[in-house]
């Protein structure tokens, strides 16, 4: 299992996001490469590592939630996320192979694990979680800022739903 994964990593924040992209290269998934001029692809691999999430749809579409729910943010940095390339292409092929009906599965699936983020996880937050987070947070361990924070993951038993399968999916 992924470090980042278990509430109590005590791995700093970078070290968390080399290891979330190792496990993207282990799975034959791209790495987005950083922007020069916008932190993004950091940010948003930094929510993958803070709320303890992989990249299977489903946690993915849990990441939303932990995201516009928990995080502060500037909706224009947010939404430039979509308009990179590689994620402008996922997006078809994700929609042209699986269609709006198994989307929608997806959503039904996840929909009470999202409740259970927006009406528990997020009460138990002392503040919301920087989108944009200062850089010097990447020194300090993973432990130590959802402590901060209040950010109590998901346990991999309250993930506990229906995978959709797609080319794109991971195996493992």
């Amino acid at each position: 299992m992924l470090s980042f994964k278990e509430q109590n990593c005590d791995f700093t924040l970078g070290e968390g996001i080399k290891e979330y992209n190792e496990y993207l290269v282990l799975n034959d998934k791209e790495v987005l490469p950083q922007l020069k001029d916008s932190s993004i692809v950091m940010d948003h691999d930094a929510t993958h590592v803070i709320f303890g999430l992989d990249t299977t749809l489903e946690e993915e579409s849990l990441l939303d939630t932990w995201v516009l729910w928990c995080c502060s943010y500037r909706l224009s940095h947010l939404m430039s996320y979509s308009k990179q390339p590689e994620i402008k292409d996922l997006y078809k092929k994700l929609f042209k192979e699986v269609g709006i009906f198994k989307f929608l599965q997806l959503l039904f699936n996840v929909f009470p694990i999202k409740l259970k983020i927006i009406f528990e996880r997020k009460k138990i937050m002392n503040k919301k979680w920087p989108f944009q987070f200062p850089e010097e947070y990447l020194n300090r361990k993973i432990c130590d800022l959802r402590k901060e924070y209040g950010i109590e993951i998901l346990k991999e038993e309250d993930k506990k739903i229906k995978k959709l399968i797609w080319s794109g999916a991971i195996k493992n």
